[in-house]
């Protein structure tokens, strides 16, 4: 056995014969403070983390001001919103009612003549719903309705597929028809959806196969804006000229005020998901999540990819080391001194301290190794001339704080010494 580990400190270091023990290392007040210093110091992060949660939960959980930013909302006052054209229609005297609800959309349009504006982007209500709402109105304009919405209506209207974009900017388009809402405006500046119906403005050419000639291939022309022949329902495939961006360019604004303000009352609806219904026309479940999903998908997938790299890169490369690895005593006396004061474990090391010191004093007074405590106990009574209960009061006594721990070890070290000399 080592130099390093025949006489140890309550640390477990090795020490010389007559050097002074590093009794002020352990002591209860210092020892303490530095150990609630370290313990902080490595929690710190941790709590700071969880500071920073505990706040964005709470914040989170706070009743604030409800911000309306919903495209083509009429409260809404950013660009992609349309509160303009629901500001200048309120001050020519058209009562505009925004309702969130399918039932309540019907109340109002039965409660007396009123223009139904649908906006329904994600195409929560079925075919029979946006019918109903129809026939229950004077006159209705549907957003950019999808190909499934409009298999109920009476008047027939096709979608016939995406306006072609150019990079440049969508061109103005003119009317080219008989409808007075489309002739006032002039032309139309925004693009979106082509249909086909009774009356085409705005015509527009789609290439290729459309959901109204699935087998086709050649270009079909349509109308961005498309009505009924008695012009009771109209068809907006553009609805982005509504929007606060938009309403200003062209003949916009003039198409918008008079194909919505035809009536004393405009019922502005942007259904939820609390008006689906289940009426088995295979609605995409896509269109249920809501607009943050995807880009919360892929936000969590650049996470994902970022914690596998980190991860993989933590440990770093491996490394060939020799074996076995010499290890100075000293060295690992301390490392495990320093275990057993960071657990607070005094009865354990104690414990190690009383079997190390028997060893020594064992193989000093010639006494088998495997000889239990009371022999070697009688071994040095015998060759030290104390007392036997009194070695049994300094070896066999458990030392239960750290200070005691310090005292106990010097005397066993102090016992030692007299029985080597």
């Amino acid at each position: 056995m080592t130099r390093g580990t025949q006489e140890t400190d309550v640390r477990g270091t090795a020490v010389q014969p007559g050097a002074a023990p590093r009794a002020e290392v352990m002591g209860d007040g210092g020892s303490a403070a530095t150990t609630a210093r370290r313990r902080f110091r490595r929690s710190l992060p941790l709590l700071v983390g969880a500071v920073v949660l505990a706040v964005i939960v709470l914040l989170n959980l706070l009743p604030g001001a409800e911000e309306d930013d919903r495209p083509l909302s009429p409260g809404n006052p950013a660009p992609q919103g349309a509160r303009a054209v629901a500001e200048v229609l309120a001050a020519e005297g058209v009562g505009v009612v925004r309702v969130d609800s399918y039932d309540d959309a019907l109340e109002e349009l039965d409660a007396g003549p009123a223009t139904l504006f649908l906006n329904d982007a994600r195409q929560y209500l079925s075919a029979t719903q946006v019918a109903e709402l129809t026939g229950a109105s004077v006159r209705a304009v549907l957003a950019a309705p999808g190909a499934r919405q409009l298999t109920a209506l009476e008047q027939e209207f096709t979608q016939l597929g995406p306006a072609p974009l150019d990079f440049g900017g969508a061109p103005a388009t003119s009317a080219q028809c008989t409808d007075d809402a489309a002739t006032a405006a002039g032309t139309l500046s925004g693009t979106g959806t082509v249909y086909a119906g009774d009356v085409e403005c705005f015509p527009t050419v789609v290439d290729g196969a459309t959901d109204g000639d699935p087998g086709g291939s050649g270009p079909t022309t349509g109308g961005l804006y498309t009505t009924s022949a008695d012009g009771t329902v109209a068809v907006l495939g553009a609805p982005s000229i509504l929007s606060n961006a938009s309403i200003t360019e062209e003949g916009n604004a003039a198409l918008a005020l008079r194909a919505l303000g035809s009536t004393p009352t405009l019922v502005w609806y942007e259904p939820t998901g609390a008006d689906i219904v289940s009426s088995g026309e295979g609605i995409d479940p896509r269109t249920l999540l809501p607009p943050w999903v995807d880009p919360l998908l892929v936000w969590l997938l650049v996470c994902a990819a970022l914690a596998l790299a980190w991860k993989g890169r933590r440990l770093g490369p491996l490394a060939a080391e020799p074996l076995p690895v010499v290890v100075r005593a000293a060295e690992t006396a301390e490392g495990r001194a320093r275990l057993y004061q960071d657990s607070r474990s005094v009865a354990h090391a104690a414990a190690t301290l009383r079997a190390a010191a028997l060893t020594r004093m064992a193989r000093r007074l010639r006494v088998d190794r495997a000889a239990p405590a009371g022999e070697v106990i009688d071994a040095a009574a015998r060759h030290s001339g104390r007392s036997r209960l009194d070695l049994e009061q300094r070896l066999l006594h458990t030392p239960t704080t750290d200070r005691e721990l310090v005292l106990w070890a010097q005397e066993i070290l102090d016992l030692e010494k007299e029985i080597r000399s």
